[in-house]
């Protein structure tokens, strides 16, 4: 099969990401990809209920896991579970990277539902609050194990040889077998607890993402999750890094690029209908997050979209 490179994800207002990846026989997805040529140079956070595995292959890729960065050096990779919320970009803003990633759902690596499989190990690794993520490298002998694991799963993937579903399932599940082995005193059988800070993040993001069209102030965002200003600062500056109004502007401008590369509305017409009021302040913003005008951006991304898939 072909492992993609995309340029935009499709998100639900609580940043679950609506894509199946995959199909309801093989639900099992792989990307080979730049997430430097997302519409904004990033792709942006979300969640999904697959697992997922993400592998540098050229230059450096920065994995945000919540709070934690992981900054991925070629070779170097990372396990991100289900539900956790992530993002990615390249390490160095300006220098293309490359990422190889498979995406997979707990039931891949499973078996029949109910099986000792899954009741066993897998069920407790997608519960495990402290296994949110896993950063493998190459120097630790059962990682490096890990990661060739995956390699193989890959290399199988887009390999499409005869037999490839049953190889990709079981290089997953002998990579899944390595953490589950070296990291049993972390696996624990409770429910996986959510961070307090985490969920306020989703609902206020959820809000920002229905309401980004309107004006909107620190106030009203914090509102969404029943928590004061000083604490919604506090808040965005603890998981994202960035201010309630940096992460507005930020998501105005990502709307207004997909807008700009995939509709013909004016460029006037599309600042008004992504919240901003001002022509002149919106083509200022645009230019400092994408180091390029409104005009030439669409210029440049109607003629390269053509041939692109999207996650739609």
């Amino acid at each position: 099969m072909k492992a993609l490179q995309l340029l935009d994800i499709a998100i639900a207002p609580d940043l679950h990401e609506l894509t199946r990846h995959g199909t309801p026989v093989f639900p099992c997805a792989g990307y080979d990809e730049d997430p430097g040529r997302y519409l904004v140079g990033n792709i942006p956070w979300h969640w999904h209920e697959e697992m997922e595995v993400i592998l540098a292959v050229e230059g450096d890729t920065l994995v945000l896991c919540g709070e934690t960065e992981y900054l991925l050096h070629p070779g170097e990779a990372v396990f991100v579970n289900t539900n956790v919320l992530h993002k990615l970009k390249r390490g160095q803003k300006n220098t293309p990277s490359r990422i190889n990633s498979l995406l997979f759902t707990p039931e891949l690596v499973s078996g029949f539902p109910q099986s000792i499989v899954q009741q066993r190990y897998i069920a407790p690794l997608v519960r495990c609050a402290t296994l949110g993520e896993v950063l493998l490298r190459p120097d630790v002998p059962w990682q490096k194990d890990a990661i060739e694991h995956f390699r193989a799963a890959f290399a199988a993937f887009v390999g499409d040889r005869y037999g490839y579903e049953i190889l990709v399932q079981v290089e997953l599940m002998r990579m899944l077998l390595l953490l589950l082995e070296n990291l049993q005193d972390r696996v624990c059988e409770t429910d996986l607890v959510q961070n307090k800070d985490a969920v306020r993040i989703k609902q206020m993001l959820g809000f920002i993402h229905e309401h980004y069209a309107e004006p909107l102030t620190v106030a009203q965002i914090a509102a969404a999750s029943s928590i004061s200003e000083s604490e919604c600062y506090r808040c965005f500056r603890k998981v994202l890094d960035a201010s309630p109004i940096d992460y507005l502007l930020q998501y105005r401008i990502r709307a207004a690029a997909g807008l700009l590369s995939g509709s013909d509305m004016s460029v006037s017409d599309i600042c008004f209908a992504t919240g901003f009021n001002s022509p002149s302040y919106f083509a200022k913003v645009f230019r400092q997050e994408l180091l390029v005008s409104p005009r030439k951006y669409r210029s440049t991304h109607q003629n390269g979209a053509a041939g692109a898939k999207q996650r739609a």
